[in-house]
């Protein structure tokens, strides 16, 4: 019963205190803040991996990093965005671990350009949109690939940049406006 009672006590504390009471041994504490975070940090993992077995992994990685590292977080404020650093690094070290994946061709099978124009178009057509998205102010550039690459939602973000959800839409449509008039040529 002292255990339920503690847990209801810790419920509602802010991430800085919980961080405070885990860095003392509180395993009450710490079970709140896993199940306060699993979610997004699931779902974040989920869109990057594509694979929910992975996911799974991942985040539980992430809270046994948590579990042995969090006294090296200076302010528990920021929980949530180191939180949200380590799965993304997490997930970045299985996609590199990941073999490449191979494909046997048929002569029979239809190519995949046309000509080398296609490619040499395709090409062009990379270099330009790296060269737009290198023009644009960080956050600008962080947010489109976040949201364009890996299909990250607004909360999600906002949380990794550490700004509100509405600055989050501010800077994806001005990097949008932008690289629609810098790629006007391509389309």
């Amino acid at each position: 019963m002292p255990d339920v009672i503690g847990q209801l006590l810790l419920e509602n504390e802010t991430d800085s205190v919980l961080v405070d009471f885990v860095i003392a041994g509180n395993q009450t504490a710490f079970e709140i803040l896993v199940r306060r975070y699993r979610p997004m940090l699931h779902g974040y993992a989920m869109r990057t991996l594509g694979s929910n077995e992975e996911s799974d992994d991942v985040v539980q990685e992430a809270f046994i990093t948590a579990w042995e590292k969090l006294p090296a977080l200076k302010d528990g404020v920021h929980l949530k965005a180191w939180l949200m650093r380590v799965v993304r690094n997490k997930c970045l070290d299985r996609l590199r671990k990941r073999r490449p994946v191979t494909v046997e061709i048929d002569e029979n099978m239809p190519a995949l350009l046309d000509s080398p124009f296609d490619v040499v178009e395709t090409l062009l057509h990379n270099e330009a949109l790296s060269l737009a998205l290198s023009g644009l102010p960080t956050n600008q550039r962080r947010a489109w690939v976040m949201r364009e690459f890996s299909g990250a939602s607004y909360n999600v973000i906002a949380s990794e940049l550490g700004v509100p959800e509405s600055t989050v839409r501010g800077l994806l449509a001005r990097s949008r406006h932008t690289l629609a008039r810098e790629l006007a040529a391509w389309h």
